[in-house]
């Protein structure tokens, strides 16, 4: 039992360590604001965006500053894994240049483990700033809400049943389709018993085999199966999208401001069609 004990210990100690010298990494804390700020400029919605998403540049970056010493440096990147990709240069560079205090970054990554992983053929843009957050000792988060304040916003405006399965589907669509072949019954299963175990959305949805019935139905010429989503949703779904989105900018915009309200430079990276988005609502909200 002493000997048990012992290995156990010393594992323990093991992982502590790695963790506490950045070889091993956990995903990002979320971000409880401790205020909520009125926008006088709302958010564009992805309708509206859809109007010219082919027409901004990308990467799409800028910096906000305010009349203190705040300031934000927006990184809206196309999601890639490509090391060679010219975009991890300018997150270096506008990282190295303007040596932010705070970090912001897209999506819940998973463990990391520096010795075997590369942060950006594992996590993408989020993975090189985190990264650099960690070599650099800042304060990093995720942008994104909770899934549960989220559900507690869009159960407002949406049903439950159409919720289970919006965030049963988006993972599962972004998947590569090649991938997702691979028994697609399975992930899409094993995603909907992650996903749906919330508060409004328990056993709304509870079988792969729901979704398809439901799907066939109201869009039976579209397959679930091999369906990129792309920019955009089929029928109701494109509202949830559209609401899913807004929600989560708007929480992200709010941590902005809080953490500038501290005179703090604030870097985040997100993906190329929110930068452009927001863009409008940080400058009418920055002083």
């Amino acid at each position: 039992m002493k000997k048990i004990i012992k290995s156990v210990l010393v594992f323990t100690g093991l992982v502590l360590l790695l963790f506490y010298f950045n070889i091993l990494w956990k995903s990002p804390s979320f971000y409880k604001t401790q205020k909520q700020y009125t926008l006088e400029v709302p958010v564009v919605d992805m309708k509206s965006y859809m109007k010219v998403v082919g027409e901004h540049r990308r990467p799409y970056i800028y910096t906000v500053k305010s009349k203190n010493k705040g300031q934000v440096i927006v990184m809206g990147i196309e999601h890639t894994k490509d090391k060679t990709n010219a975009q991890f240069d300018s997150i270096r560079s506008y990282w190295n240049t303007n040596k932010p205090d705070f970090a912001l970054v897209e999506g819940r990554m998973g463990f990391f483990f520096k010795w075997l992983q590369d942060p950006i053929t594992s996590y993408g843009e989020s993975g090189l700033t985190t990264h650099l957050a960690k070599k650099d000792n800042v304060d990093l988060y995720t942008w994104e809400p909770t899934r549960k304040d989220e559900i507690e916003l869009l159960i407002k405006k949406h049903s439950a049943k159409e919720l289970a399965m919006f965030y049963s589907l988006r993972p599962f669509f972004g998947i590569p389709i090649k991938e997702r072949l691979d028994n697609p019954e399975d992930k899409l299963q094993k995603l909907i018993n992650e996903r749906t175990d919330y508060n409004y959305l328990k056993n709304t949805i509870t079988s792969w085999e729901d979704i398809d019935n439901i799907w066939q139905e109201d869009f039976p010429n579209i397959d679930w199966r091999t369906y990129n989503s792309g920019y955009g949703w089929p029928g109701y779904f494109q509202d949830i999208w559209n609401s899913s989105n807004l929600a989560r900018d708007e929480h992200m915009i709010n941590i902005i401001l809080e953490q500038i309200d501290k005179n703090k430079t604030v870097f985040v990276t997100m993906g190329s069609s929110h930068a452009p988005r927001i863009e409008n609502t940080l400058k009418a909200a920055i002083h």
